[in-house]
């Protein structure tokens, strides 16, 4: 008799595990499920046949669907709850969250790929330019250089060391480099990343300096230049706005088209007028002066064109040399106002899709552990109903 009661027992105890296993599995399958635009955990049924206790989807959206939870009889099931694979429900919330994560990588990725294929077709480009000119350069050079080794009957070793004279003896042809002009010329080039080339240290502790002097300089620099487009930007907003309530426009607003125009052509301008002014100092022809504008403004500083490496002007003419210098640094906040109008620009909308991805990765963060306690609250649910009916059958058993 024993033996029998107790094998019923016993076989109760496991039906009633398969029941919980397999609501368990249900639950687990429902919780990858979940409504983007939702502002109460759903998919929590109870065990009350009153649908006033049920969240208010549940009230407000019955459908025929079976609730997930047998042990709770809730009729109505809301379609933001659906299994994987429903197409009437919603996406997955494991698929939306990778989604939302993965985003910002795949942006990452594209921007790498861009500039690698932009490399790519630059290189491309410059060796077809440049590399037939630069074959037929060095074999006149060579050509030159065996004329004169046999006219002067020079060896080897003293043509090397003539080459090495000249090299070093170019920079001192525009003067005294390391006075006080010469080195505030070369402080220009350090903090605004120029860098010609044009004079260098030559002793340790003046290298030393020069990198100390950099590290603090091309912060400074940057910030200050950044700073100064910025109001250059906000005055010429200003400006913009009062010429437009003159001309009696309707819209006296300033876009960011009417913004970049003027940048643009700012900035064409700043370059025409340093092109025309170098051209007639420096004997060079108006597209070599408009290309050391471009370059040294872009602060690429190749060092192929600099101003004043001639005829001693740093010492004999200040005015151009104070020009140089103006020019220089007004030119530099021109290009950063306009830079702060495009390139900003750019870096601001990837921030804010940067910042929507993050709230989209919180939001469904904190869905997801809401789901799972209400979950873990529903596990406790059917252990105290679990344990009640036990006791039950106890009593009624005595």
């Amino acid at each position: 008799m024993a033996l029998r009661a107790g094998r019923t027992w016993f076989g109760q105890v496991l039906r009633r595990v398969s029941r919980l296993q397999g609501s368990w599995s249900r639950r687990s399958s429902s919780l990858l499920c979940l409504s983007s635009n939702q502002e109460q955990d759903l998919g929590t049924c109870y065990r009350d046949h009153n649908l006033s206790h049920c969240p208010g989807v549940h009230r407000h959206r019955t459908h025929t669907r079976v609730c997930p939870y047998p042990s709770y009889r809730c009729q109505s099931f809301p379609e933001c709850c659906s299994f994987p694979g429903d197409r009437r429900g919603h996406e997955p919330l494991t698929r939306r969250f990778l989604v939302a994560m993965k985003r910002q990588n795949v942006r990452t990725l594209s921007l790498i790929i861009c500039t690698f294929t932009y490399l790519l077709v630059g290189a491309a480009v410059f060796d077809a330019l440049e590399s037939d000119y630069e074959m037929r350069e060095k074999e006149q050079l060579e050509a030159e250089e065996k004329r004169l080794q046999g006219k002067y009957n020079i060896s080897e070793d003293d043509y090397r060391k003539l080459e090495t004279i000249i090299m070093e003896a170019e920079p001192h042809r525009a003067g005294v480099q390391w006075k006080f002009a010469g080195s505030f010329y070369f402080a220009i080039t350090v903090i605004t990343t120029i860098g010609y080339g044009h004079a260098a240290p030559g002793t340790d502790a003046g290298k030393a300096f020069c990198m100390f002097y950099a590290v603090l300089g091309i912060p400074l620099t940057l910030v200050m230049f950044q700073s100064l487009g910025e109001r250059m930007n906000t005055f010429v907003k200003y400006l913009l706005k009062r010429i437009k309530k003159c001309c009696g426009m309707r819209i006296t607003d300033v876009s960011m088209e009417n913004m970049v125009t003027v940048g643009f052509f700012s900035c064409i301008g700043t370059l025409c007028i340093g092109a025309a002014a170098f051209s007639h100092y420096e004997d060079w022809s108006f597209f070599q002066s408009y290309y050391y504008c471009f370059i040294t403004l872009t602060t690429i500083g190749f060092g192929d064109f600099v101003a004043l490496q001639k005829n001693r002007a740093l010492q004999r003419k200040p005015l151009y040399v104070a020009f140089s210098f103006m020019y220089i640094l007004v030119g530099l906040t021109v290009i950063g106002a306009f830079l702060n109008l495009v390139v900003l620009r750019f870096l601001t909308m990837n921030s804010e899709d940067e910042r929507r991805d993050a709230e989209e990765r919180a939001s469904l963060a904190g869905n997801r552990s809401s789901m799972v306690v209400h979950v873990q609250e529903e596990a406790m649910l059917q252990q105290h109903h679990h344990h009640h009916h036990h006791h039950r059958e106890k009593e009624e058993k005595v």
